[in-house]
């Protein structure tokens, strides 16, 4: 009965942090399809008053590197509703470190996209209405 009883407490815990897991996955999801969005629009304004070949290049490695990991993303996503739904014993430090591992991949997605926004808004700065 005890070790019934630790065995579903350990099985919730498990639960728990990989909700806790998807959770944040869902965050950065959201934020790379926003990225994404905007990207779209960085794209307009490019082509409609900036036209130089490096911001276009810059673009579009931004663009390939945001595609790049929302495509990890939804794999680990996939990866961990498998785990979920199929495995048993603890929440390790394994599938701990795997998820920080995609939380930096995140972050650093989204700071190479912030970086980009910065020098693309200084050359747009440089431009004056008339």
């Amino acid at each position: 009965m005890l070790l019934n009883s630790n065995l579903e407490k350990i099985s919730e815990t498990k639960t728990l942090c990989i909700k806790k897991d998807l959770m944040a996955l869902r965050h950065w999801l959201t934020k790379l399809e926003e990225n994404h969005q905007e990207l779209d629009y960085l794209q307009l304004i490019h082509k409609k008053i900036i036209q130089d070949s490096e911001t276009a290049y810059n673009l579009q490695q931004v663009r390939r590197k945001n595609t790049l990991a929302f495509a990890s993303l939804c794999k680990y996503e996939q990866e961990l509703k498998k785990v979920l739904e199929y495995s048993y014993g603890m929440y390790d430090l394994g599938l701990a470190n795997h998820h920080e591992k995609k939380r930096v991949e995140f972050i650093n997605t989204d700071k190479s996209f912030f970086d980009f926004k910065i020098s693309f808004y200084k050359k747009l700065s440089k431009y004056s209405i008339r």
